[in-house]
């Protein structure tokens, strides 16, 4: 290195003890132009931030885009010829404003990272506003509920290697008919996905296994023109059940169980190529759009999952009884995350297998036999807590074929308050 000039290395940590990728401008105090601009590194996945050559002397760090006379989210560094200077900038994570700033004289903070492996782990409650259509084993129309979430993430990414497991989970605490602890609309879902990079970042090979479910037992509440109905079961060994509901003056003589627990559940293998289609990350916009392309296998267990024939109002109330299934195609599908200054969010995936066994079993017509999924979520969060607790609104929404099970689509979308805890 010339004995004429320093070095400066700059590294950004985020109050989430994640390291940022933000813009900044070095302003030589001398001459208030700005001398060279960049951005920090990801250095929990191995990046690392780009040395800078400087003539000895005083210099002003700001947000990229900040005039020099800037009075806020700045830092001042000085550099020795012949000398590195590794100067550490905190910034909020939230907001993106600087929060402290110094030179390093340790060993930098690691962040949530255990053996290279980035961990997630956050819960909280909710208030939710709900409305469905035919959706299976969940009675339509429209409720509000409070409830409790949780979300796992684990992030393995090293050279040309990544693997990605995440598991979501939603318990509603409150049956909005009957008043009980028991509930009725929840869902288990976790999957994990393997993806090899073949000498280039975007695309590789992949594998991914992925799981859905409820947890609790399922039941659908009916309705009738006259004081009682009839329920009429048609089981799959050609047998079929009648049951009378309506006779007693309580809310649990309406409700028929159309689900056991755990039931359905559904498991999705797959093999392919994986695209990273866009990685957008700007000053205040950051986009990522994943795509994949391959084989999938799907096993459906339905563990004697009622689904209703027509209508919940007619006379009677037909529940067929449904088998499981096993089926395979090719599979397509789309990831996509979006944040807009940290504030707004919005994240979003998309599935399709088209089943080349057991056609015969997912409707008539090739668009009916597709097995789809598009589900997605938006919203805006406010931190309380600045790195323990925030409160967001959020909307979701999920839309699901399966022929196998139901011919209808199924829909449901839930608007909620919701106050997170970050666990780790």
């Amino acid at each position: 290195m010339p004995t004429d000039t320093g070095t400066l290395v700059i590294h950004i940590l985020g109050t989430n003890n994640k390291y940022l990728r933000t813009r900044y401008d070095v302003f030589s105090v001398d001459t208030k132009q700005v001398v060279v601009s960049g951005r920090g590194a990801r250095e929990s996945r191995g990046d690392l931030p780009t040395p800078l050559q400087l003539p000895p002397g005083l210099y002003k760090i700001v947000r990229a885009g900040e005039p020099f006379d800037t009075r806020v989210d700045f830092a001042m560094v000085t550099i020795e010829a012949g000398a590195t200077t590794n100067y550490l900038i905190v910034i909020d994570a939230e907001s993106n404003a600087f929060r402290g700033s110094g030179p390093v004289v340790g060993e930098l903070p690691k962040g949530t990272e255990i053996a290279g492996i980035r961990l997630s782990l956050n819960g909280g409650g909710s208030v939710m506003f709900n409305q469905r259509y035919n959706t299976v084993g969940a009675t339509s129309g429209s409720t509000a509920v409070i409830g409790l979430f949780g979300n796992f993430g684990l992030v393995f990414e090293r050279d040309a290697h990544l693997l990605d497991v995440s598991a979501d989970m939603r318990l509603d605490l409150v049956d909005p008919v009957t008043g009980s602890i028991t509930p009725t609309q929840d869902r288990f879902q976790a999957g994990a996905l393997y993806s090899f990079k073949v000498n280039n970042p975007y695309v590789g090979p992949y594998v991914r296994g992925d799981l859905q479910t409820r947890i609790f037992p399922g039941y659908i509440y009916l309705e009738s023109d006259a004081a009682s109905g009839t329920v009429m079961i048609n089981r799959l060994d050609g047998s079929t059940d009648t049951v009378a509901f309506g006779d007693e003056a309580n809310p649990d003589d309406l409700r028929i169980k159309v689900a056991k627990a755990f039931a359905p559940l559904k498991l999705q293998e797959e093999i392919g190529a994986n695209l990273k289609a866009v990685d957008l990350d700007l000053q205040l916009f950051q986009l990522t759009v994943g795509t994949r392309i391959g084989f999938g296998f799907r096993q459906g267990f339905t563990n004697g999952l009622l689904v209703v024939r027509d209508s919940e109002s007619a006379t009677p109330v037909v529940l067929d009884e449904v088998d499981n299934y096993t089926t395979l195609g090719p599979v397509i599908g789309a990831n996509a995350n979006v944040t807009f200054a940290r504030w707004l969010f919005a994240r979003g995936r998309f599935t399709v297998l088209a089943p080349l066994t057991n056609t015969d079993d997912a409707g008539t017509g090739f668009g009916n036999r597709l097995l789809m999924e598009l589900a997605g979520t938006a919203g805006f969060k406010v931190p309380i807590l600045t790195n323990l607790l925030y409160a967001s609104a959020d909307y979701t929404f999920r839309l699901e074929r399966d022929g196998f099970i139901t011919n209808e689509t199924q829909f449901d979308h839930a608007l909620m308050a919701r106050a997170t805890v970050t666990l780790f």
